[in-house]
C-alpha cells in the first residue's frame, strides 16, 4: 500500500490503526509501511492509536479529530476497513473530494465495502482463502491423509484501488 501511495503523488499522510500495539499482525504491517514511506523520503504527518475494537463511528471520530489537527494531510491510511469506511463516509459527508483533496485506504478487502458509495482502495490479505486452506490441511490430517504435511502455502495479498486512490499516471 505504501508503493502505491507514494506512486500516486500523495506525501502528507496520516495513519489510524486500531488495537494497536495489541494486535501484532497490525504493528507489523504499519512498521513495514512506515518503512516502505522513510525510503522515499516520507514521514507520517500524523497518527492516532486506539485501543478498542473497530467500528464506522470510530472511523468517522478519529478522521475529523486528525485532519482537525493536521489539515493538511492528502492520505489517510487505515489499519483496516471498518475504520477506513467511516473515514469515507465522514469525507463524503463534508463535501471532500475524495481521491484528489484527500485520498484514503484500508486493509482487509472486507465485504461491507461493496456497499458504500464509493469503493474505498484496501489490501486483500486473503484472509478466506487462508481459512478455506487452513480447514483443508485439518479436515485432511482428520481423515489420515498427511500428504500435505510440510507443504508451504503462500498467498499474495491483493491491492485494489477502489475510488479512494489516485492510480499512478
Amino acid at each position: 500500500m505504501a508503493e502505491a501511495i507514494i506512486a500516486a503523488g500523495y506525501k502528507r499522510i496520516g495513519f489510524m490503526g486500531t488495537k494497536m500495539p495489541l494486535d501484532h499482525r497490525a504493528r507489523k504491517r504499519f512498521e513495514g509501511f512506515t518503512r516502505t514511506l522513510a525510503k522515499a523520503g516520507i514521514e507520517i504527518a500524523d497518527q492516532e492509536f486506539y485501543s478498542g475494537g473497530s467500528a464506522l463511528a470510530k472511523g468517522r471520530e478519529m478522521t475529523a479529530a486528525m485532519l482537525a489537527r493536521t489539515p493538511d494531510l492528502d492520505f489517510l491510511y487505515y489499519s483496516n476497513d471498518m475504520i477506513g469506511a467511516g473515514g469515507l463516509l465522514y469525507l463524503l459527508e463534508a463535501g471532500v473530494d475524495v481521491p484528489n483533496s484527500v485520498g484514503l485506504a484500508g486493509f482487509n478487502g472486507v465485504e461491507l465495502l461493496d456497499g458504500l458509495p464509493r469503493q474505498l482502495a484496501t489490501m486483500d490479505a486473503c484472509r478466506r482463502e487462508i481459512g478455506v486452506k487452513a480447514a483443508r490441511i485439518v479436515a485432511d490430517r482428520n481423515a489420515g491423509d498427511e500428504s500435505g504435511a510440510g507443504q508451504i502455502i503462500e498467498l499474495s495479498p491483493i491491492l485494489a484501488f477502489g475510488d479512494t486512490l489516485r492510480t499512478p499516471s
